[in-house]
């Protein structure tokens, strides 16, 4: 699969901002292993193919990017640069979820422990999805509507905490990956020493 990202620069803030333009996994037949390539026909390949990059479609403030029209809006009361944001760390087992307001100071937050799921249970779409309603229903006690959202990691849990928060009420503003990447420019090891 395909990882696709969006890139929108802004003056204003004087920083990159990676906008997750969606996980538009692309499966094609040439995807498929080679000895169930005859297996699978090519219209069964291409209707999956077209409901897939459909329902992963994810509208931004609107609009597939970020720009300085965007940046610039005023969503109910608050600009955007105002308003809080969702950080969601999603590891291989876990998913982690704070809500902080503009300024980076810290409301609420839970992680799928807190919400009573132990063990390998911690690292199912269904633990990911309670820990986005849950976070949905705090920002809501708290008063908040409408939200910006951080991405930190490649855990597979990403899009089921982003439908959880949709369940819950929350309104979406913008996607934003911050995912760190390794370029691997650090020292290499030292040779072992013979003996």
């Amino acid at each position: 699969p395909n990882l696709t990202r969006c890139m929108a620069v802004s003056s204003r803030f004087g920083h990159f901002i990676r906008s997750a333009c969606l996980w538009k996994s692309t499966f094609t037949a040439s995807w498929v292993p080679g000895r169930l390539q005859s297996s699978i026909p090519e219209s069964i390949v291409n209707a999956q193919h077209n409901t897939v990059e459909d329902s992963c479609t994810l509208k931004v403030a609107g609009q597939s990017i970020v720009d300085e029209k965007g940046l610039n809006a005023v969503y109910g009361t608050q600009a955007f640069h105002e308003l809080p944001i969702v950080h969601i760390y999603a590891t291989r087992n876990n998913t982690k979820i704070s809500l902080t307001d503009c300024n980076g100071r810290c409301l609420c937050g839970t992680t799928c422990g807190v919400e009573g799921f132990r063990n390998a249970r911690k690292q199912t779409t269904v633990a990911a999805q309670t820990v986005g309603i849950s976070i949905g229903l705090k920002a809501q006690k708290l008063g908040i509507s409408t939200v910006r959202v951080k991405l930190r990691g490649l855990g597979l849990n990403r899009v089921s905490t982003l439908s959880g928060m949709v369940l819950s009420g929350l309104k979406i503003v913008s996607l934003t990956d911050d995912t760190p990447i390794n370029y691997g420019m650090g020292r290499r090891p030292k040779k072992t020493p013979r003996k």
